[in-house]
């Protein structure tokens, strides 16, 4: 399972991800990838992703709710590309995970996402892409 699943990404919640991006910028040298709008309702999110510029490079990604309260700072989301999502999910249960929310297709970012929280409790995005 390990061949073709690839450390991605970091999210962390913010409040304002425009100043947090500027800090890090400015702070890190990173540089915006992309900014985005995701999701609708209760889901919708405002996101924008940095990167060091190397090719190979994991981002980190900044992202807040829309119509919730920013989750209490010191947690992330750590985001894993899978080649295939449904049996990484199967696999995350039998290790004793679970799946928070199931796969759901994002069209405009070609990608099916699904969530995980690990043995603890930490959060994973399991993203596919297509």
């Amino acid at each position: 399972m390990g061949i073709g699943t690839r450390f991605a990404f970091t999210k962390i919640f913010a409040h304002d991800v425009t100043s947090l991006a500027d800090f890090y910028v400015a702070t890190l040298g990173l540089t915006v990838k992309a900014r985005l709008d995701l999701g609708e309702g209760m889901d919708a999110i405002e996101e924008i992703i940095l990167t060091s510029g190397r090719d190979d490079d994991s981002s980190l990604i900044l992202w807040r709710y829309l119509e919730r309260a920013t989750p209490t700072a010191g947690e992330a989301v750590l985001g894993f590309n899978v080649p295939d999502i449904e049996e990484t999910l199967r696999l995350a249960e039998l290790a004793g995970g679970s799946v928070t929310e199931p796969p759901k297709e994002f069209t405009e970012m070609r990608a099916i996402v699904a969530f995980v929280n690990d043995p603890e409790g930490h959060l994973l995005e399991i993203v596919q892409n297509f």
